[in-house]
């Protein structure tokens, strides 16, 4: 009987988990069935990602090297232009200490709980709350992508010295948004 209800609920919290990520190694879990865009373009509150590591392997995750087009597009496919356009600064890491502060090392078998870029947009949207939309995501996080803002020689002495990997893996999902 323990097994069953067990069971049950792990059915239960896997229904309201959305994989983002395409390959096994790690697992990265949205924790939720939509977003807001309010609370994207807030930042008070960021949502949080679930990366499980099922290998034996240490991965290297930078939380902004995830290279990616972003659409909201309607239920229907049609892409949607933002009303305003929102500039935003040039991200660099100058030093170690950065590098070491940012990056996430999931060890072995090591689940966390951790912000990423993956939702962050570049427009701010007036959506109609009669319609239905959806944030589609393709996104590629890779050894290119995650020196871009530094780090080069940092990720390289953890992967010859410690044997870590970078992480190498796509993005491909569709969230809905609530407008």
């Amino acid at each position: 009987m323990k097994f069953l209800i067990l069971l049950l609920f792990s059915i239960i919290h896997l229904n309201a988990q959305i994989k983002l990520n395409t390959k096994q190694e790690v697992d990265i879990l949205f924790e939720g069935k939509q977003i807001s865009l309010n609370r994207i373009f807030d930042g008070k509150d960021p949502y949080m990602f679930k990366v499980i590591n099922n290998t034996n392997n240490t991965y290297i995750i930078d939380p902004y090297g995830f290279r990616n087009d972003k659409f909201v597009m309607t239920c229907d496919e049609n892409i949607v232009i933002p009303d305003k356009t929102i500039l935003k600064g040039f991200y660099k890491r100058f030093d170690d200490e950065d590098c070491f502060i940012d990056l996430i090392i999931l060890k072995p078998r090591e689940e966390k709980y951790v912000i990423l870029s993956i939702f962050s947009l570049t427009g701010w949207y007036d959506l109609d709350n009669q319609k239905k939309y959806i944030l589609r995501l393709n996104s590629t996080h890779n050894n290119y992508s995650v020196v871009l803002l530094g780090c080069q020689n940092y990720i390289r002495s953890l992967v010859e010295k410690k044997g870590y990997k970078v992480l190498e893996d796509n993005i491909v999902a569709r969230i809905p948004i609530i407008p």
